[in-house]
């Protein structure tokens, strides 16, 4: 099974009533004015708080609220003049015998932000 995801490093942290904390890697950032720009393109999305860009390891991680969602990050991201690098990873499922349990398999997996 392929999964075309903005980016296969995008990921879930953790998950609360709050919001889950997302992550993901930030390509075109050079200096401490772009970290600023990034910053500051995502803490303008609704929902989202606890926003911290970080040049050195050039990634971006915030915790989205219930209107947030990590489509509107990468545009927001994209929208400030930067890419998300995109991804396709590939994953093994054992243990499906129906096109029921396929399903079951895909429900999961675009309920995962940036899947």
């Amino acid at each position: 099974m392929n999964l075309h995801a903005h980016p296969g490093s995008l990921s879930k942290t953790s998950s609360d009533d709050v919001g889950a904390r997302v992550s993901l890697p930030v390509e075109g950032m050079t200096c401490a004015s772009c970290v600023v720009r990034v910053e500051k393109a995502l803490a303008d999305l609704p929902g989202t708080s606890e926003v911290a860009v970080n040049l050195a390891t050039r990634r971006a991680s915030l915790r989205l609220g219930t209107v947030g969602s990590a489509a509107g990050v990468i545009a927001a991201i994209e929208r400030a003049g930067y890419t998300v690098p995109e991804s396709i990873t590939t994953v093994a499922v054992d243990g499906m015998t129906c096109a029921s349990c396929v399903a079951r398999v895909e429900r999961a997996l675009t309920a995962v932000p940036g899947v």
